[in-house]
């Protein structure tokens, strides 16, 4: 699996290849946002680390060229972030993040995103290649995929802050508390749309066959 680390400081890209320091991972390196946009003119990886603060382009800017980008649209990206997403900034960029870490990460916890990445992106383009087989509409087919990205997205986020969130604090604080209920409230949303969506897809493809 080829992988790029994408990070302006040299001490954290040392360390993603030491965590990566496996047969099964071809790692590529770029010290920042424009590195990153040149070096995939040349080479496609299979994933993409990208952190959010550098110098010369923040990585939503490069998020945003990689996905308007034909060759690199569809490379599940991970945003290595110094900081909790908020809610809000989560639901604006889940259509375009597959995943995100709060640094510091762990081996263990870049493993599990990346296997879990893995076998999701492995799922989902056995169930899209036989929705375009089966002649589904591309725009239902696109839906899904954002409506897949966006769940995955907001699970995280809900794990992470029960992480932060104590359940004293929960109890204390309203402003915590109705944040976790939001987003329970959107996962459970979209996670019934997205179901709704497959059985919806599921059956056109075997009405197709």
């Amino acid at each position: 699996m080829k992988v790029m680390v994408v990070d302006d400081e040299p001490d954290i890209v040392d360390l993603f290849l030491l965590m990566l320091d496996d047969p099964d991972y071809d790692v590529i390196t770029a010290s920042g946002g424009n590195d990153c946009l040149e070096k995939l003119k040349q080479d496609v990886p299979d994933l993409i680390l990208l952190d959010l603060i550098m110098p010369d382009l923040d990585g939503w800017e490069v998020l945003n060229r990689i996905r308007q980008d034909d060759r690199s649209k569809s490379i599940p990206v991970v945003i290595l972030t110094a900081k909790q997403l908020t809610a809000d900034v989560a639901q604006k960029k889940a259509p375009h993040i597959t995943e995100y870490l709060v640094k510091p990460v762990t081996k263990e916890g870049l493993i599990s995103v990346i296997e879990d990445i893995t076998s999701s992106s492995r799922k989902l383009d056995a169930f899209i290649a036989a929705a375009g087989k089966a002649g589904v509409d591309q725009e239902l087919i696109d839906r899904y995929v954002q409506l897949n990205q966006q769940t995955s997205v907001y699970k995280r986020l809900h794990t992470s802050l029960m992480q932060i969130y104590t359940k004293k604090r929960l109890e204390e604080e309203g402003s915590a508390r109705n944040t976790m209920r939001s987003i329970e409230r959107v996962i459970d949303l979209k996670g019934r749309n997205l179901e709704e969506l497959h059985t919806r897809i599921g059956e056109l493809i075997d009405a197709s066959a």
